[in-house]
């Protein structure tokens, strides 16, 4: 007997050597097959830049211009048009190096990204999602938009980590128990929170409600006291920061001045949602004694159109949800993803490019038909993955929640803003687990006949 045990924990043993080599090995080789990449990225004068521009990448180091010149409260218009977050961040980041900053930008979101890969998956690891987490890691360490996002100049793939981060410590305190280090958790969760708001003040919604979520998985109102208090605080620290520069540098108490344009984009009458605005604007005039429209006037305005014009609102919010799930390419891609990285290898672009006959393929009733149905199946893929992962009870409904959740909140800003597939990136890494989860559940279906998983005894249902 005492060998069969010997032999049965050196199996165990050497499971677990596997597991965690495999749990290192995937985000580690994604990580080494980008600094390949960044190594033969060159610029138009054939030195070697390290990454790429995102959508609005010259906006960004415009932004830092502005800094390098006048410092951290420079009056740069466009500091205080869009948030300065990103752009200070990037700023910090030439104190190492202003030749190769672009280079350091991709290294530092490449490694953050790669580590929070690892962290996330890492908390599935001697779960009931043990057996998911291979595809899992390899899902977000080579999914080519998410993963490739890292090297380009945008806030979209840090904040993707730090959503990875976030829901990590999450499940990883739902396993622990109210231990000594939720605390920790606690404050790692709120600097997570606040480097993301930071980069898009977006994101001060998204933490606040994934705070509540997250205190409402504890029924101790000291330990629900202490998630809403040092998350949302330390978040809070984020805005509060970006307000008292704008304050200092153009004398107004407000994190950023784009909310009520982009507002503007995405309703009126004769337009699809979209980036591209098509038709008359929603009609603003300033309030007197004012002689020109704040950016608040703005919002107010499209909110009164909103409300004034519901069945045209509803057919843009639903454009809008639409055009957040689109392609990157294709019939029916929207957004201001044309820098994607993934396009400049992306097979279907290439048939499109090729030949007349190509193009034809792609853009008319086959390729609209192949578009819509793919966009119908990362949706379904995404909602059943989140209701198979909450059929599991306990920690994994937690789990599904703080995954499902804050992709939602990014759907319903993107629909009251405007339509833009590149929203879905800052949440995709949550988005393509319940993907893959979903994927996990219609092969479960298959095999056994029905969605329902065994549960074990127990609390947290492990």
């Amino acid at each position: 007997m005492a060998s069969k045990s010997k032999v049965a924990q050196k199996k165990q043993s050497t499971s677990a050597k596997k597991i965690n080599f495999y749990l290192i090995a995937i985000p580690v080789i994604a990580f080494a097959i980008k600094l390949i990449i960044m190594s033969n990225i060159k610029g138009t004068d054939g030195a070697t830049l390290g990454g790429w521009l995102g959508a609005d990448g010259e906006n960004y180091l415009s932004g830092v211009d502005g800094l390098l010149q006048k410092g951290y409260f420079s009056d740069k218009s466009i500091l205080s048009y869009w948030p300065a977050g990103y752009p200070i961040l990037i700023w910090i980041l030439t104190k190492i190096s202003l030749t190769h900053v672009i280079y350091l930008i991709a290294f530092t979101q490449s490694i953050f990204y790669a580590y929070a890969s690892y962290y996330f998956v890492k908390q599935l690891r001697g779960t009931k999602l043990q057996p998911y987490m291979m595809l899992i890691g390899l899902g977000l360490a080579f999914n080519p938009t998410l993963s490739l996002s890292s090297l380009a100049v945008g806030y979209e793939s840090p904040i993707a980590a730090c959503m990875l981060m976030v829901t990590g410590l999450i499940m990883k305190s739902r396993q622990s128990g109210n231990d000594r280090a939720l605390a920790l958790r606690v404050i790692s969760a709120g600097f997570f929170s606040a480097l993301a708001s930071f980069m898009q003040p977006r994101w001060i919604l998204t933490s606040v409600v994934i705070a509540i979520v997250w205190a409402l998985m504890y029924k101790n109102r000291k330990v629900q006291a202490l998630i809403l208090v040092g998350v949302v605080g330390i978040m809070a620290i984020a805005p509060a920061i970006m307000i008292q520069r704008n304050q200092q540098s153009i004398h107004k108490s407000v994190i950023s001045t784009n909310l009520g344009v982009t507002m503007k984009l995405g309703a009126g009458d004769g337009t699809q949602g979209g980036y591209a605005h098509t038709g008359p604007d929603v009609p603003c005039v300033p309030t007197p004694p004012a002689t020109t429209t704040s950016d608040n006037d703005v919002v107010k305005c499209v909110i009164k159109w909103y409300a004034g014009h519901p069945g045209k609102s509803i057919r843009l919010f639903i454009n809008k949800g639409w055009f957040y799930w689109s392609p990157w390419s294709g019939p029916l891609g929207n957004g201001t993803m044309a820098r994607n990285p993934w396009l400049k290898i992306d097979p279907i672009v290439n048939i499109a490019k090729g030949s007349q006959s190509g193009n034809d393929l792609v853009y008319k009733s086959a390729g609209r038909g192949i578009s819509f149905f793919w966009v119908i199946g990362c949706i379904s893929l995404f909602f059943i993955g989140f209701f198979w992962l909450r059929s599991m009870k306990g920690i994994y409904a937690n789990l599904a929640y703080a995954a499902f959740i804050p992709v939602v909140i990014s759907w319903l800003v993107s629909m009251g803003t405007i339509g833009d597939h590149r929203f879905r990136i800052p949440t995709m890494t949550l988005s393509v687990f319940l993907q893959v989860m979903g994927y996990f559940a219609l092969r479960h279906r298959v095999k056994t006949g029905s969605f329902a998983v065994a549960l074990e005894s127990g609390a947290q249902a492990r």
